[in-house]
């Protein structure tokens, strides 16, 4: 028999003591994985490919026949990592048929029955286009049954459309605490079918408003996410606002459609609420980006479709108190069953790219060139990447000669931009910088695999005003009080954002 003395037991039960405490004091981070723009093809779309199809997908950059593939992947993996949250950032169906809903929706239910808290907002796919068909052989036609408004909530009724979360009246956004202290609001920005593709109604940006206002009042970390981005990654040649034509010209660069509204009015409501950080996609690009509005950063973290090259996805680790968040990106190389996928995935962008710059071009070294360039940016990280100095010269030597093609010069001519507004892009997306001539503006973090902070500094002295106990009164978003509305617009009234008609 082993005899132990007092002392020995006291030194036992004291470290049994202090890992029990430990263990039971540490509070769990809270862990996010977050996908964009699956762009599922459900079962019995593509009944057989011939002519129809490989007119379909001419264009195409993502790997559409394998969009189920892919995302069951996703599935898998968060079935593996076990996160807190799942979050879609849009575009989650090809063309919003019903059957492809329907299968993204199914899937979800696995990670909910494994204690996921998965979250959704729609796209401007989602809803239908006139691209949601069948496909058999040298035959295609539009099926007949896709997704509204309505349909949409009830498909995800239990990720982010139940009756427990607050409603926007106005659009499929919603506001919800899935985690406690931390508030998430998806945000819905628009259709295609829709004049108000990428935009934001001033209803709703007053739904928001509040929504953000109230939850950092209760304490509370926000995080928004939308399909759109918030604001511009890339340099524009009126960067006060992301006019119709330039986006149209920025297909060559697939960073073609952001916020209609003046994006810098949406971005100063969240910055005055205090939101940090905005979740986003289909840009098809991983990119993190920052502006600032009246002292207060807020981040866009762009996220590249997982059903195009490098098809990514990211794991996001928020510290105990919300008040930091470290990034991680992944991707898929490999898929069950199917031979060299990372390869596939390449040439698919590629011969999407080179589809796209032939038939505005002709000059097969272009096409070379801007494929190149654009499979660098949807990586992320440009500045770091060993090629990007050699695009760089690529670029310059070319221009004289893209000077002198006719059908460039049309083509750009037809949006009113010059051979100096396409430099300026081009340089914007291999410097990875959207705000030249203002560095504190500037996001140069590692698009890929970095620490944020959400610390909320920057309040404005509006905020502290309508915090006060005059907060009954109205005020302009200037923050200037008044005795009453001195017209139409949006005012400020009991802390609130308040809409007269």
């Amino acid at each position: 028999m082993i005899k132990y003395n007092n002392v020995h037991v006291r030194r036992c039960f004291l470290t049994a003591f202090m890992i029990l405490f430990l263990l039971t004091s540490v509070v769990a981070k809270t862990r996010i994985m977050l996908i964009s723009d699956p762009h599922v093809m459900g079962p019995g779309l593509l009944i057989k490919k011939g002519d129809a199809w490989e007119d379909a997908i001419y264009y195409d950059r993502k790997l559409t026949e394998y969009t189920r593939d892919i995302y069951d992947e996703m599935i898998a993996v968060a079935l593996r990592e076990k996160p807190d949250l799942f979050l879609i950032s849009g575009d989650l169906t090809k063309d919003g048929e019903m059957v492809s809903h329907e299968y993204v929706a199914e899937k979800l239910q696995l990670l909910k029955q494994a204690g996921i808290k998965p979250f959704v907002i729609p796209g401007n796919h989602d809803l239908g286009t006139d691209e949601a068909c069948y496909y058999d052989g040298g035959y295609c036609d539009n099926v007949l049954e896709v997704a509204d408004a309505n349909s949409f909530a009830e498909l995800y009724r239990d990720f982010g459309y139940s009756d427990d979360v607050e409603r926007d009246e106005h659009s499929l956004s919603w506001s919800c605490e899935p985690v406690e202290g931390l508030v998430l609001i998806g945000l819905d920005t628009g259709q295609d079918d829709t004049e108000l593709n990428g935009c934001i109604s001033e209803f709703t940006i007053g739904w928001l408003f509040n929504q953000a206002m109230d939850a950092k009042q209760r304490g509370k970390q926000v995080i928004v996410m939308m399909h759109h981005s918030l604001f511009p990654h890339i340099v524009k040649v009126d960067e006060c606002n992301a006019t119709y034509s330039v986006r149209l010209a920025m297909k060559m660069l697939n960073d073609d459609a952001y916020i209609y509204h003046d994006y810098t009015y949406v971005l100063g409501r969240l910055a005055y609420a205090g939101v940090p950080v905005v979740f986003s996609g289909h840009v098809h690009a991983s990119d993190i980006a920052k502006d600032v509005m009246s002292g207060s950063s807020v981040f866009d973290i762009s996220t590249a479709s997982c059903a195009s090259f490098p098809n990514p996805y990211r794991m996001l680790t928020l510290s105990d108190d919300f008040n930091t968040m470290r990034i991680q990106t992944y991707r898929i190389t490999e898929l069950p069953g199917l031979d060299n996928f990372a390869a596939l995935s390449e040439e698919r962008m590629n011969s999407g790219l080179k589809h796209l710059v032939w038939d505005n071009t002709h000059n097969e070294e272009f096409c070379d060139l801007f494929a190149d360039l654009f499979k660098v940016h949807v990586m992320g990280n440009e500045p770091y990447n060993p090629r990007q100095k050699e695009f760089l010269d690529m670029y310059e030597e070319n221009l004289p000669q893209m000077k002198e093609d006719h059908q460039i010069n049309e083509y750009l001519n037809s949006f009113d931009l010059t051979f100096d507004d396409l430099t300026k892009m081009v340089y914007s997306v291999l410097e990875d910088k959207s705000n030249y001539g203002n560095p504190e503006r500037e996001s140069l973090v590692d698009d890929l695999d970095t620490t944020i902070s959400l610390d909320g500094s920057g309040w404005t002295g509006v905020r502290s005003l309508v915090s006060e106990k005059t907060a009954d009164g109205w005020y302009n978003l200037q923050g200037q009080r008044m005795a009453k509305p001195s017209g139409k617009g949006i005012y400020i009234h009991g802390g609130k954002l308040s809409v007269v008609r």
